[in-house]
């Protein structure tokens, strides 16, 4: 047994530091994400392993495009696999609107008068709906848009971005593949339906099955890690399961709870049953709010892999 040691604070401390002293001083759940912090620092630098990070939530209203972009701009992502309303949100911004601090007691009928729609505690006005229908009907315009999985329209879509504080772009830029099989349960995804109804778009939104059972089926080691539940957690899972190979790393971040037998609350060891996580994965669960927890890792990291250069994955459907 090892002792807890207390957690010890003081002046001028970093992120790093601070994670350090709760691996040893701390229990519950700030030693599990010092144990994230640990597991994500073995990913980096296991040669081997292909990372997925997989994202579900209003993470871009809830201020988290930053640090999502900064996992990618400095190779600590190989996969990419989120929700159509995160790639909503990031459009929004990448066009010029912003979410705005707002409270979570507001009167929402006078909300819904004034063109304000509440997420928790951020609100979105209704013209950023309008600004993006526009935008991207123009940017669809421009796009030699031919047969291609989900996967290849959001590079596309990526590269014909402008504001490069975007997740979309910065994806592109960096060559980190986005998969988003539920794309049509998003705005985005209605309004590349309703562009449809007019111009070709001949997307197979099957195709992307084949891209992620292929990178996962050629990745000697897979580490993933899993912000929130949902479909971006199941596909990731999926093609572990398909596979016939577990995680050999896993994370999970999430505030829900196994009980109703969802796979969003489902812990790591119940995965273990499936073949979507290895016996003798590296694992850990961490009860947490993904806006608190995911920068504090994303510190803790770059402290400790600055000096590391990771060997960038190449995936042939960018050759």
């Amino acid at each position: 047994m090892k002792e807890v040691k207390h957690v010890k604070v003081y002046n001028d401390m970093t992120v790093d530091e601070l994670i350090k002293e709760m691996r040893e001083g701390a229990g519950f759940g700030a030693r599990r994400l010092s144990e994230a912090v640990d597991i994500y620092e073995e990913m980096i630098k296991d040669e081997d392993a292909t990372i997925f990070l997989t994202l579900a939530g209003a993470l871009v209203p809830g201020g988290m495009k930053k640090v999502i972009i900064d996992f990618i701009e400095n190779n600590y992502v190989d996969v990419l696999i989120t929700t159509g309303a995160m790639l909503t949100h990031d459009l929004i911004e990448a066009f010029g609107f912003k979410h705005f601090h707002g409270r979570a007691n507001m009167n929402d009928e006078e909300l819904q008068i004034k063109g304000l729609n509440r997420i928790y505690n951020i609100l979105l006005p209704n013209e950023a709906y309008i600004g993006l229908e526009k935008r991207l009907e123009e940017i669809f315009g421009t796009m030699d848009l031919k047969e291609m999985s989900t996967r290849a329209f959001f590079y596309e879509l990526g590269k014909n971005l402008e504001n490069k504080n975007s997740i979309l772009r910065a994806a592109a830029d960096n060559e980190v593949p986005i998969f988003c099989p539920g794309i049509s349960d998003s705005v985005f995804g209605y309004h590349i339906w309703s562009y449809s109804q007019l111009h070709s778009i001949p997307i197979n939104i099957f195709n992307e099955h084949k891209e992620i059972v292929d990178i996962a089926f050629e990745s000697p080691k897979k580490g993933a890690l899993i912000c929130g539940g949902g479909v971006p957690k199941h596909f990731v899972a999926l093609a572990m399961q398909v596979t016939g190979k577990g995680l050999d790393y896993a994370i999970q971040i999430t505030m829900d709870r196994p009980e109703p037998g969802g796979v969003s609350g489902a812990s790591l060891n119940e995965a273990v049953s499936w073949n979507k996580v290895d016996k003798n994965a590296r694992k850990v669960d961490v009860i947490c709010d993904i806006t608190i927890a995911l920068p504090i890792i994303l510190a803790s990291l770059l402290t400790r892999c600055k000096n590391h250069k990771r060997i960038k994955k190449k995936f042939e459907f960018y050759e």
